[in-house]
């Protein structure tokens, strides 16, 4: 039953409960999860009843929530569980893991191979793939550890042997020779069970933050990330790939580590940086277990299971790389009853799922290590602020080509006519190119049968906006980017924003709804908000929404205290 108006909260409007069909995985112990495109693989895990471990390959459609089971094509792998997967190139690796084994003293063994899941081959369809390593130093066998994927490189950290014996090394796996390269040994004992690893492009630092702008005579302003995008161009030029490792435990309190590994394409360590002491603030995570780690913009989201003598529950967080802040993305009442206990980020639709059941007990799941896939929560974080920035189109040098045209009158073979009576020549070859919904009015000027420039001035085209908006809106038709510092007043933005909508720009909606979402605060969510609502920008209209109940909040604890 829907939450009638007077009892709904922001978490109704950004929290989606679902229940899977289809070829519904079983209960499983170990299993992998990995999103590529808008599907979800399950690999592997061991069964709770019969405690065979599985070497089923399940994929779940994050459109349709419908699972199936496939079968690749070739040998399917060692069955196993609790290794690890990640995504590079089409391709989904996996590595480790524990395995049946008949003659070891409890029927298990450790693995330390890697196999190739080619999510499309040169037929179109799925294959596993073995590759032919040519390595001396093979990765010692192990379970429980984490993994991550930088640059090229597959970075396995950590894990425990099967006499459950941390493993002290990192193994770099180079995805395009595959090489392993010689084990790095490190200090920190990372596993599974307490710690996490990703790897932050360094195009979420390039694209995470407005883009370079500009004045109208291409002069650059300062941008708030040149320190870190300075950072990322060193490394580039380095040829370095960093993972940054989270991790909490509770034995002595709360205590919370925040490592950054780097190492070099060569796989040479270079330097492990404990940030730790950069976890600063009042909000802070609880101690997760088994958590799970994504880059997602400027953030770092990092979810797992709390569990006390008292309550157990899935938290979802997430650490803004820039501010050095962490937000809790709360998902209201759908987790609070049931057991949940394995997520996920589908970057694809700024979402993030939370697999369970919410019938089961998630305290004796989590004794169990088990975890359901029959229903499955997602999380909008883009209502957040989480979510994946648009990327350049085009480098510094084009865009500023791009605006030199714009001024070239000589170029221009239409005039548009603004609703407060002012023109602007432009080249109509360029507007039609940016500007769909309106390539049919211009062919006649894009015909080789009408090359006469005196005849093509003559053509007028009505904007349904003042100049300064059109002005704007050139801007991008000229660059693909919103990059002028008039393109970024608040007002021109979300006209922008509208006339994205009325003529179906994506692109121009997508940075449109990007910028206004970096500078939503108290003083322009009202503009953002009712902008947001009617363009249909669903996720920044409830973050423009969460903002003035915040400020409304805080006006009526003012006026209390003031009492």
């Amino acid at each position: 039953m829907a939450p009638s108006p007077s009892t709904q909260s922001i978490t109704d409007l950004t929290t989606r409960f679902h229940k899977a069909k289809g070829d519904i995985p079983p209960l499983l112990i170990g299993a992998s999860v990995t999103i590529v495109g808008e599907n979800l693989y399950l690999f592997g895990g061991r069964h709770k009843a019969s405690r065979q471990i599985s070497s089923k390959l399940y994929v779940l459609s994050l459109e349709t929530y419908f699972w199936k089971s496939v079968i690749p094509k070739n040998t399917p792998p060692t069955a196993r569980y609790f290794h690890s997967a990640d995504c590079y190139e089409n391709h989904i690796l996996l590595f480790g893991g524990m395995a049946s084994d008949k003659s070891s003293p409890n029927g298990l063994c450790a693995l330390g191979d890697i196999v190739l899941l080619n999510l499309q081959d040169e037929n179109g369809d799925l294959a596993w793939e073995y590759p032919d390593t040519q390595s001396t130093t093979l990765p010692q066998p192990r379970y429980a550890h984490l993994s991550s994927i930088s640059g090229s490189e597959l970075m396995i950290m950590g894990g425990q042997d099967i006499e459950n014996e941390y493993i002290p090394e990192v193994n770099v796996f180079d995805c395009k020779q595959k090489t392993w390269f010689n084990p790095i040994p490190i200090e920190p004992h990372y596993g599974a069970y307490r710690s996490a690893a990703v790897s932050i492009p360094t195009s979420s630092f390039a694209s995470l933050n407005m883009p370079r702008i500009v004045d109208s005579a291409n002069t650059s302003f300062a941008s708030p990330f040149d320190e870190n995008n300075a950072y990322n161009h060193s490394r580039q030029r380095n040829k370095t790939s960093t993972v940054h490792v989270y991790s909490s435990s509770n034995i002595d309190g709360p205590v919370r580590q925040f490592h950054a590994l780097t190492v070099s394409t060569k796989g040479e360590f270079i330097d492990l940086t404990d940030r730790s002491n950069l976890l600063a603030g009042t909000a802070l995570p609880p101690p997760l277990r088994f958590p799970v780690a994504f880059a997602c913009g400027q953030y770092m989201v990092i979810a797992g299971s709390c569990i006390t003598p008292t309550s157990s529950q899935y938290h979802i967080w997430a650490l803004n790389f820039a501010a050095m802040a962490w937000t809790r993305l709360d998902a209201g009442p759908a987790l609070s009853k049931g057991s949940w206990l394995r997520g996920a980020l589908y970057k694809n639709s700024n979402r993030f799922y939370v697999f369970g059941h919410p019938d089961r007990s998630m305290g004796d799941d989590y004794k169990n290590r088990i975890v359901s896939f029959e229903y499955l929560v997602s999380i909008d974080t883009e209502a957040f602020g989480i979510y994946q920035p648009p990327t350049p189109s085009y480098d510094a040098e084009a865009q500023g080509l791009g605006l030199c045209i714009l001024n070239d009158m000589t170029l221009a073979d239409l005039t548009i006519i603004t609703t407060d009576q002012q023109s602007v020549p432009v080249n109509s070859a360029i507007l039609a190119q940016r500007w769909p919904s309106i390539r049919a009015l211009l062919s006649p000027l894009l015909s080789p049968e009408n090359p006469d420039p005196s005849v093509q001035t003559t053509h007028k085209l009505t904007f349904p906006d003042t100049h300064s908006v059109l002005v704007a809106f050139l801007q991008f038709i000229y660059t693909d980017q919103l990059l002028t510092a008039q393109q970024h007043q608040p007002h021109i933005l979300s006209r922008l924003l509208l006339i994205a909508d009325l003529f179906g720009i994506a692109r121009l909606k997508e940075l449109a709804v990007h910028a206004l979402h970096q500078m939503l605060n108290m003083s322009t969510a009202s503009v953002i908000y009712e902008t947001a609502a009617l363009s249909n920008s669903i996720s920044l209209q409830i973050r423009a929404l969460r903002v003035l109940i915040n400020a409304k909040k805080m006006m009526q604890r003012k006026q209390q205290q003031q009492q």
